[in-house]
């Protein structure tokens, strides 16, 4: 039979990988906050990442108590509380990977402002088409519609000598292709998390019942 120490340990260790996991899903919900100037979607899909994390890692910590204390009440108000915050967080998560192409279109909004900055200011543009191999926002076209040609960053290699080195792909599609690769990698990984959180709350029940068995022999 699996000793108290060893499932103890289990706990920990799964509880401090979901940690690290709601870490990582805080980082990037910051980023996003902090990096670029998004809109009211943007900005709920971003909270959204920093709640699953925030809330986890407190929540962590309570198992890390009970686990180390060996305490049962501990951990059955973990268990308790775990519970309740895995229901929210399968919530969130479900809508968060249903509207995931809806927030990368909203993220990917920063583009249009680019552009319209780009009208005024030439060069604006040149960041987002040298990172994403792209020309104008939904293609080359709109420079020429604009009375400009395209600049330099629009051609393979800036070498602008052969017109067949002429990007035709747009910025636009490019940009919220990236936040949607983003979003999906994000959204993988708070199902990890949330299937280490179910493992961590079986595992905890375990323990809580290896607890109780040791205290009944103490008896004796």
């Amino acid at each position: 039979m699996t000793s108290t120490s060893t499932i103890k340990k289990f706990t920990i260790v799964f509880g401090f990988v979901c940690s690290l996991l709601a870490l990582v899903l805080i980082a990037f919900g910051v980023y996003v906050l902090s990096s670029y100037r998004v809109n009211e979607v943007g900005s709920l899909a971003a909270y959204a990442y920093i709640c699953l994390g925030v809330t986890t890692i407190l929540i962590s910590l309570l198992g890390f108590v009970g686990a180390a204390r060996e305490s049962v009440c501990c951990t059955v108000t973990f268990i308790t509380f775990l519970w309740v915050l895995l229901i929210c967080q399968i919530a969130i998560t479900f809508l968060l990977v249903k509207g995931e192409q809806t927030a990368a279109s909203h993220l990917a909004n920063n583009l249009d402002v680019a552009w319209e900055e780009e009208l005024n200011s030439p060069g604006a543009m040149s960041l987002y088409e040298t990172w994403l191999g792209c020309c104008g926002r939904a293609s080359p076209h709109d420079y020429i519609v604009n009375d400009r040609m395209p600049p330099m960053t629009c051609f393979k290699n800036g070498d602008n000598t052969k017109s067949e080195n002429l990007i035709g792909t747009g910025c636009r599609i490019m940009f919220e292709n990236y936040w949607l690769i983003l979003l999906r990698a994000f959204n993988v990984i708070a199902c990890v998390m949330i299937a280490l959180e179910l493992l961590v709350s079986v595992i905890s029940c375990c323990l809580c019942n290896s607890i109780r068995n040791d205290h009944r022999r103490s008896y004796y």
